[in-house]
């Protein structure tokens, strides 16, 4: 059993468009789209578990030592993955897509069932709900659990949706994740890399992900420094008030 973060995303409206356009079209849209997902899974390094029709699911690599961390990155893709969907819908303007993200958090078992057609799958009632946080959120909104919410407040805008009556479940309290918080760098912090991990990346690659954690640590040193900065006002300030 391994501790997830599970993202079940999902195109509003598919059903309707699919009627309209011919197989080969369904697939050529549906393969352009997750192509670029793909990618953000790669940039993220993340786990895309399968795809099935026009439902993608990924989620975190185990840690249970670090779950902020993984449901963070997770956030981070779930965000850009709405803003690249808005790049996709500029330069496509007759599709107009929109999907549905539903984000949780809990322990799952994976891995593969039966004896054809292997297929590698993940079971437990932590995709359950975050099935239920897909089917239930709005369209072009980050639906997540409280767990989730608590977990990433700090980073992210977070807004109260209230309780959700999900099928099997009952009512649970879920929340809306509107995007990165002002205390967030643009890019996500990095897992830290093996040295065989690293010597897998190629030059590009690690070029890139090197830019990126120069800007987290461009970020973390001018927080740093404010700090510092009001910490010193305030010893300043506790010096002169002791003297009158």
């Amino acid at each position: 059993m391994t501790f997830d973060i599970y993202i079940h995303t999902d195109i509003v409206g598919f059903t309707a468009l699919s009627s309209n356009m011919s197989a080969v079209e369904v697939v050529n849209l549906l393969n352009e789209l997750f192509v670029s997902i793909d990618d953000l899974v790669t940039k993220y390094d993340l786990n895309k578990v399968k795809t099935i029709g026009d439902c993608y699911m990924v989620t975190s690599h185990p840690d249970l030592e670090d779950q902020h961390h993984e449901c963070s990155v997770v956030c981070h893709f779930a965000v850009e993955l709405l803003e690249s969907l808005k790049l996709y819908n500029y330069t496509h303007p007759e599709r107009n897509l929109e999907v549905r993200i539903g984000i949780n958090i809990g322990p799952v078992v994976a891995g593969v069932v039966g004896t054809k057609r292997f297929l590698y799958d993940l079971w437990g009632d932590a995709v359950n709900v975050a099935s239920r946080m897909e089917s239930t959120s709005l369209p072009g909104r980050i639906q997540v659990t409280k767990e989730v919410a608590d977990l990433v407040s700090s980073e992210f805008h977070i807004e109260p949706r209230g309780f959700v009556n999900v099928k099997g479940k009952g009512e649970i309290e879920t929340f809306f994740l509107d995007g990165r918080g002002e205390k967030t760098p643009l890019r996500p912090f990095f897992r830290r890399m093996s040295s065989s991990r690293l010597g897998a990346l190629s030059s590009a690659k690690l070029t890139e992900t090197l830019e990126h954690l120069k800007d987290t640590q461009s970020f973390l040193d001018s927080k740093i420094s404010k700090i510092e900065t009001h910490l010193l006002r305030q010893s300043l300030k506790k010096i002169n008030d002791d003297r009158n």
